[in-house]
């Protein structure tokens, strides 16, 4: 037999106490990095009877199932045996390599077959029910296998029994199930299978006469497909890992095939094909027509044959076709002589039945390219040592080696019959990449959760002290790679970026090669020092609600399809507009209206859109033409946003015009006062003005209650931008220091993906008019908002100009959660005051690194001075402040042009070679006709203290002492 050491199942142990007892595989499939191992119980706690479901082996050859006795633990009685067979590997027989071929050794349950699964379950099953009580006899009619198992299960819970078989029977099986102790009768034959003497049917005669008989009615028993469906298919689904593509069984009573193809269909979404063999001479071939509908009974007429335990000749209730894709005629010499084959080269000494089954697989296996087929042995051949593996026996049937086969005709009859190539019909049918399956993919996100989680932790670099100082010293901020290096990486785990025209479908573990190559070349935005952007690595808790709202994927427009969603952003509006508002603790939740949106930049349009439908209502169904030429103002240090607004909401980027603004980044009053003045002098209306609360650059805070004041004299909209600053809402000492009188505007843009290090994007609007986005916005789908629908008025789609939107707001509240507003503004004074700490770490350095402009919000904007520079930079007296104002801008107008060009070019060079390291990120610009300098950033601070900022600039003097 062919070992498992290449292409191999990943062998399963059973449980603690019994894995003596069984022998793996020979050699497992190693793991991927990053991948989680398996562990999954399986669904057959009610067939085990309430005990704990040992996990499953995989075995290469027959002979690893056996250990010494002196190894095998004690495991109760002998139901306590039943199921969880072990994996042969058959693949040596298949005709194509590519394709494995898996047998199921149900020979090893202890009765000696498959048929124990059911024995068990239908008997637990009435004893629960009351339909088996003590002093009852079980009757059964059977061909052999499900007698035995019976006779066992009889034996155990002390009932009287009796079986019915018939004449074909073998005398193994016939003594099997008298060893039992109970009562074997054997049918006439060459009966109808109408007749009420039938093996079948005596089952039910006996039945009738007597009360206290139970009839266990295998061939019509609805529990007998739900056995295997309980058990078997888990089975088969879990050693395999869900690799299993082709599942083939004969039909005897029926349940095999329709409980293992029902769960195996459900598990792999359909992408599982079954192919059901029959022999020649049964009836089930006739009844199947290939779309699964049994043909009339009258149509169906049986032949002899000599396979026991499968076919049938009457179609049982408990065989359903609907999970049937396929089915193989197959002779009894063409099984026996597989049994015989299984025995000489695989040391597996099959049944009949379980030779017919190989003999399919073997079959449909030269239809395939690839695939792992799984088949079933039910019961062993020891069974059927005077018949099957008798050569007298064999010669006195016709079916003596080297002769021709006495069926051929008659199969090939059958098979010209078909509605179709059977096979064929299996190896043709689409298949679905493994992660299609619920059970794939759940094993691939618990290993990507997995994966993500430790990143995302990153516990060595927030751990503080000197050992996080090591470790973030010592760990890269990004691995910088060329996009030629970068797909090359992609090409060599199998996952090539880019996309091609017969795109094949990749697997689990390529996968998560691929995205943990993702994140090993991506922007580590979680390390303490990268501050390039103004957001950082998100808050753990806040990532969960991110998972969460992409688990539930849902879409934030009406209440019936997202209640959850849409009062958890109800709320963080709520709350988030009591600060902004400056609402005393206790106090009532003013007025006003909000939503979450996809980015800052989204949420400053809304400001655009809500004061233009406040200056010129009929805009929204007229267009501009016909209407004012409307303007509004933003300083020249604001956010590009507001030009793309005007551009998109069709006002035109001339017509946002830009406000001067003080050394600091302040937008002028009086300078916004003489523009608004300006524009209506040339026939414009004033509509807008766009302040700002934490510039990109220098962080700078607009006067707020200034700006109102003019806004106020001439009737116009404020709107502030407190997507950066926003920080400063948490806390009440930074929200006097920065932000008095910003509850005076009319909306504002709040991100909590920036300071507050929710995921991006995580991003609010918010106005104190009620009602003001359902006005400006409002369509009224019919197909979404209908009016007579329950909870309506919490509908919150007809205030956006989005149809689908995300529930942002769900991760924000969840995180509110967490940490409460105390945390909050703990979280963002820290990064304020590191801000603070790290600005006179640079005006203390001896000029190496001066300050570029006064700090404000957490940015700190600064120039590296190489040692060549530094004496000509102070003999022009670049200074940081003066005497007079030692935190004053600074004032550059008596340094050459030459050596600010020299500046200029340190700060880009500078950052190339940290990204080349992955000592750091950060930013350079030039702004207000300043030379190139850095701009340092802190976006929430986790994990950065005096020490680690410290070493950050010794870090910098060292990469740049030859610029």
């Amino acid at each position: 037999m062919r070992s498992t050491a290449t292409g191999a199942l990943p062998s399963r142990s059973r449980s603690a106490a019994a894995t003596r007892g069984r022998v793996h595989a020979r050699a497992q499939r190693p793991r991927r990095p990053g991948t989680a191992p398996l562990a999954r119980r399986l669904r057959v706690a009610a067939i085990l009877e309430n005990t704990a479901a040992p996990e499953l082996d995989v075995v290469g050859d027959v002979a690893e199932v056996a250990q010494p006795v002196a190894q095998q633990p004690a495991t109760g009685r002998a139901n306590m045996l039943i199921g969880n067979t072990p994996l042969i590997d058959l693949s040596a027989l298949a005709k194509t390599s590519g394709v494995r071929i898996l047998a199921k050794a149900e020979f090893m349950n202890p009765s000696g077959s498959i048929k124990d699964r059911i024995a068990l379950h239908i008997l637990s099953k009435a004893e629960r029910e009351g339909r088996l009580r003590p002093g009852d006899t079980v009757v059964a009619s059977t061909s052999g296998n499900t007698g035995s198992a019976i006779a066992m299960v009889c034996a155990l819970r002390g009932y009287k029994y009796i079986v019915i078989t018939n004449a074909k029977c073998s005398e193994e099986k016939r003594e099997s199930m008298r060893a039992y102790g109970g009562e074997v009768i054997v049918a006439e034959e060459n009966l109808p299978a109408d007749h009420p003497e039938h093996y079948v049917n005596l089952e039910a005669t006996l039945c009738e006469r007597n009360t206290r008989y139970f009839g266990v009615d295998q061939y019509e028993n609805a529990d007998n497909p739900d056995a295997y469906y309980n058990t078997l298919g888990p089975e088969i689904w879990e050693q395999t890992s869900g690799e299993v593509t082709h599942f083939v069984a004969g039909g005897s009573t029926g349940g095999t095939m329709s409980g293992t193809s029902r769960f195996l269909k459900e598990a792999s979404e359909g992408r599982v094909q079954t192919l059901m063999p029959d022999p020649v001479g049964s009836v089930l071939w006739g009844a199947y027509h290939g779309d699964g509908t049994p043909a009339e009974e009258g149509a169906l007429a049986a032949m002899k044959y000599k396979v026991e335990g499968v076919g049938k000749d009457s179609v049982p209730g408990a065989l359903s076709f609907e999970n049937v894709d396929a089915m193989l005629s197959v002779t009894d010499k063409e099984a026996f002589d597989m049994c015989r084959r299984l025995s000489e080269t695989e040391g597996v000494l099959a049944g009949g039945s379980g030779g017919l089954n190989v003999h399919a697989a073997v079959e449909l296996s030269e239809r395939l390219d690839k695939g792992t087929i799984v088949t079933v042995l039910p019961d062993s051949g020891v069974k059927y040592l005077s018949k099957i593996f008798n050569s007298s026996w064999r010669d006195q049937n016709g079916l003596k080696d080297g002769a021709e086969d006495p069926q051929e005709n008659l199969q090939k009859a059958r098979i010209d019959a078909g509605p179709e190539d059977a096979l064929a019909a299996v190896a043709d049918h689409p298949q679905k990449p493994p992660l299609a399956n619920r059970e794939e993919a759940g094993r691939f996100l618990q290993a990507a959760v997995t994966m993500f989680s430790e990143y995302a932790t990153a516990r060595e670099l927030h751990q503080g002290g000197p050992a996080g100082a090591k470790a973030i010293a010592d760990q890269p901020v990004i691995k910088l790679r060329s996009p030629e290096q970068i797909c090359g990486e992609f090409a060599r785990v199998g996952v090539p970026m880019a996309i091609g025209d017969n795109e094949e479908a990749a697997g689990r573990e390529e996968l998560l090669e691929a995205c943990q190559l993702t994140l090993d070349l991506s922007m580590q935005t979680n390390h303490p020092l990268f501050m390039n952007q103004l957001y950082a690595g998100p808050d753990p808790v806040g990532l969960v609600g991110e998972w969460l709202v992409a688990a539930a994927n849902s879409n934030v427009h009406t209440y019936e399809v997202a209640p959850v969603f849409t009062l958890a952003e109800r709320e963080a509006l709520a709350k988030m507009a009591r600060m902004w508002m400056a609402v005393p603790e206790g106090g009532e939740t003013p007025t006003h209206d909000g939503l979450f949106v996809p980015g800052g930049s989204m949420a400053n349009m809304y400001g655009i859109l809500l004061a233009r439908h406040a200056a010129d209502p009929e805009v929204r169904e007229r267009g501009l033409a016909g209407g004012p030429r409307m303007v509004g103002f933003c300083s020249d240090e604001a956010h590009y946003s507001f030009l793309k607004g005007a551009a998109t909401t069709g006002l035109g980027r001339q017509n946002m015009v830009a406000v001067a603004t003080d050394d600091d980044g302040v937008m002028i009053p009086e300078a916004l006062d003489a523009a608004i003045e300006e524009a209506k002098a040339a026939g414009a209306k004033p509509f807008f003005v766009g302040a700002t609360a934490g510039t990109t650059v220098l962080g700078a805070y607009d006067n707020f209650t200034a700006v109102r004041k003019v806004c106020d004299r001439h009737g116009v909209w404020m709107h502030v931008d407190a997507a950066w600053g926003s920080g400063a809402f948490l806390s009440p000492r930074l929200r006097a220091q920065y932000l008095a009188g910003v509850e005076s505007a009319d909306s504002i843009t709040w991100n909590p993906h920036k300071q507050m290090n929710m995921p991006l994007t995580c991003s609010a609007f918010l106005t104190k008019k009620e009602g003001a986005l359902r006005e400006a916005n409002a369509s009224s789908a019919a197909y979404l908002f209908q009016p007579d629908k329950l909870y309506t008025e919490m509908d919150l789609g007809d205030r956006s100009i989005q149809c689908g939107r995300r529930a942002d707001a769900f991760k924000l509240w969840l995180a509110w959660k967490s940490k409460g507003d105390k945390q909050w503004a703990a979280e963002s004074e820290h990064a304020y005051d590191l801000a603070a700490t790290f600005e006179r770490r640079i005006r203390a350095s001896e000029r190496r690194f001066v300050m570029a402009a006064r700090r404000s919000c957490t940015n700190v904007c600064f120039w590296y001075v190489p040692p060549r520079l530094r004496p000509q930079l102070a003999l022009h007296a670049l200074l940081d402040g003066d005497e007079m104002d030692p935190e004053g801008p600074v004032d550059i107008s008596g340094v050459p042009k030459p050596l600010l060009d020299e500046l200029q070019g340190v700060a880009p060079k500078l950052k190339a070679r940290m990204q080349e390291t992955g000592d750091a990120m950060i930013g350079f610009q030039q702004n207000k006709g300043l030379p190139n300098f850095f701009r340092c950033v802190f976006a929430g601070a986790k994990g950065l203290d005096e020490t680690v900022l410290e070493e950050l600039l010794e870090r910098m003097d060292v990469l740049g002492q030859d610029l």
